[in-house]
């Protein structure tokens, strides 16, 4: 891909109009798209103290790698016959009432929202009730950066 065209693209286009644009998150089918290369470039966090010489050079390299990156949760790959399992012994019980303590509204929609994503991506799946084991509290908490 054109060095200029991913340069103009970074300049052009705002991060906000990428981040729900489903027409980007081709990891599996076009990798290097301009406008995924863009999006990538711009959500990567790069440290404050890089000059505007090594920014630019972190940037390239991010450029080349794409690839490697998800845009979104539904771009993760699964891990081909990867399981999960806990070595729990039988008879063994857990409590399942959960004393949660109560979310705030947008609380509430960002915990509903990631989980709705996940389950589209079919990276957790719902469980019956008859199927819960254990159940514990759960607490949501802001990155520090």
């Amino acid at each position: 891909m054109p060095e200029e065209s991913v340069e103009a693209l970074l300049r052009e286009i705002p991060v906000g109009f990428l981040e729900n644009n489903n027409t980007i998150f081709m990891r599996l089918t076009d990798p290097f798209n301009a406008n995924r290369v863009a999006f990538i470039v711009k959500k990567v966090q790069y440290g404050n103290d890089l000059t505007a010489e090594e920014r630019e050079q972190v940037e390239k390299l991010t450029a080349s790698f794409t690839d490697i990156f998800t845009g979104s949760l539904g771009e993760v790959l699964p891990v081909p016959g990867a399981k999960h399992s806990l070595n729990i012994p039988e008879g063994v019980t857990f409590r399942l009432r959960v004393h949660q303590r109560a979310l705030t509204p947008p609380q509430l929609q960002f915990l509903h929202g990631k989980i709705d994503e996940m389950l589209t991506a079919g990276i957790i799946e719902r469980a019956p009730p008859d199927q819960v084991k254990c159940g514990a509290t759960m607490v949501l908490v802001q990155k520090a950066h």
